[in-house]
């Protein structure tokens, strides 16, 4: 037979039996690439003897089936059910990290967003009808000057307790200096309809009330002092189920101190009254919390109908008075009361590192700050040559042995807020001349190493600091020159604002070396 002849049926049915066998093991293995399944796994799938493996989860192929070009376009990163892919970095970004300085936290992290609290309400419930049967007031929480009362009212002038129990109740005088601007009354519950009506507005939640005439530092820690006593079982971790505070009502306090100007649009700068509570630290630790002035305050008192507080926790330090001995500073009644947490303090300090990511394992470790008052005209401060040998031997310490040194100043014209607020929140020993600015201690790393030293000048001394930190659970020093006191404290000699306060620097460098070793 001539090659060139016809094909035979055999030829024929050969022929196409080639090429059908060379497109199924073609496509089968082009298959077999594109889709990501083993081309193992594939055959014995098609021969009933295995199962064949699926993509994965995240989109990609099983990691024996992964080629160049899809490690190219989609890179090695991990990936965990619930996350975006990465390598954990992307899930959280403090504030002011990266190019444009922006913060996210990681639904991990947030945890609940909302939990059962007090005050949770919908907008239909802002007015009470009570009838005849007006809420009764209920007193919570008491030490002289600082109070907890559920379900006071506030109405045409006065706060309002409506009790048929009295005598459950301190004397006025012990909870609030009653004054034309703040009058306190208790009603019995047959008067009250008369005197307050048959409906009323809510104030709910957790409301806060600084009753004094006069701004003090040790004004936050008091009242949230006051308040954690609801919870004795905060945890080392700020865990608590204490609802957030909703607002904090200064009575006597304009929201400004300079004079109305006359032609001003709302960029005008304005001289904003002292609160005893830096604006910035509100907004960073209790962003949940809004302030309240006495405008705020009088337009309540102007309405026509009265407004139930659900929970009011008012400090007074006039009334708090009943309630120290005269060695101690007049704030001291809450950090007196037993039973409290040790961990008291915990959810706002937290709260401020986390602000600052200074917590966790972010923490850095023996970071050292120094917190002058050089440029004050009044008061107590380091000499010139003290303040200069201290700041010298604390730099030089911190290069020999590694620490973190922060020299800073407690005027926001000199290191802001947010700079000098950062560094005590990283630090491990703050140390600085008598003064109520160091109470910003209480935002300082908790460990064994935490210590406050204050300086004072010789044979003079106050508990005004101290019994703050005592109450955190830090070590307290107390510095006359170059003898310290710990554990057994001098008698209380409050010292004038003339005298000087000289400074032994070798002794502190070695006590600020001891401290972070002990």
């Amino acid at each position: 037979m001539r090659w060139t002849a016809p094909p035979t049926r055999r030829e024929v049915s050969l022929a196409i039996f080639s090429v059908t066998v060379f497109a199924l093991a073609y496509n089968i293995d082009t298959s077999v690439r594109l889709v990501g399944l083993s081309r193992q796994n594939a055959l014995l799938g098609r021969l009933g003897l295995g199962g064949a493996a699926a993509v994965g989860p995240d989109g990609r192929r099983p990691e024996g089936a992964r080629d160049a070009l899809e490690r190219l376009i989609y890179g090695d990163w991990a990936w965990d059910a619930g996350q975006i892919a990465g390598d954990g970095g992307e899930r959280s970004q403090a504030k002011g990290v990266g190019r444009h300085g922006a913060m996210w936290v990681g639904k991990r992290d947030v945890g609940p967003l909302r939990g059962k609290t007090l005050g949770q309400m919908t907008v239909n419930q802002a007015f009470w009808r009570w009838g005849d049967d007006v809420p009764r007031a209920k007193i919570v929480k008491h030490v002289p000057g600082y109070t907890v009362v559920d379900n006071i009212i506030l109405f045409n002038g006065s706060m309002v307790i409506v009790t048929d129990e009295p005598e459950k109740f301190p004397p006025m005088s012990h909870m609030v200096l009653s004054t034309d601007l703040n009058q306190w009354a208790m009603v019995s519950p047959q008067e009250a309809p008369d005197y307050i009506g048959a409906f009323g507005g809510r104030i709910s939640g957790v409301t806060w009330m600084a009753a004094d005439s006069s701004a003090h530092n040790a004004t936050l820690l008091a009242l949230w002092r006051t308040y954690s006593a609801l919870d004795p079982e905060i945890g080392s971790s700020g865990e608590t189920k204490l609802a957030p505070p909703h607002r904090l009502i200064y009575p006597y306090y304009g929201f400004f101190t300079d004079k109305n100007p006359e032609h001003a649009d709302v960029t005008t700068r304005r001289q904003r009254v002292a609160n005893g509570i830096h604006p910035e630290l509100v907004k960073a630790a209790f962003p949940y919390l809004t302030i309240q002035y006495y405008p705020d305050w009088e337009d309540y008192h102007r309405m026509e109908v009265p407004f139930v507080i659900e929970r009011l926790v008012v400090a007074d330090r006039s009334a708090a008075t009943y309630g120290v001995q005269g060695h101690e500073p007049v704030y001291s009644a809450p950090f007196k009361m037993q039973g409290l947490s040790e961990h008291w303090w915990e959810p706002v300090r937290r709260a401020l590192a986390s602000y600052f990511d200074a917590y966790g394992e972010k923490a850095p470790k023996n970071v050292v700050t120094y917190v002058h008052r050089q440029s004050h005209t009044h008061g107590l401060r380091l000499s010139g040559a003290d303040h200069t040998a201290l700041v010298g031997a604390l730099h030089k310490m911190g290069s020999d042995y590694g620490y973190e040194v922060h020299v800073v100043s407690n005027i926001d014209e000199e290191t802001t807020w947010t700079k000098r607020l950062r560094a005590i929140a990283r630090s491990t020993v703050m140390l600085g001349v008598h003064d109520s600015d160091l109470l910003d201690s209480a935002y300082m790393q908790r460990s064994r190493h935490t210590t406050l030293m204050e300086f004072f000048p010789p044979q003079r001394f106050a508990h005004d600091q101290e019994i703050v930190a005592r109450s955190l659970g830090m070590r307290y020093i107390a510095w006359w020159n170059d003898r310290q006191f710990s554990g057994d404290l001098p008698p209380v000699s409050r010292p004038n604002d003339n005298e000087g306060v000289p400074i032994d620097v070798d002794a502190i460098i070695e006590a600020v070396r001891e401290a972070l070793r002990h």
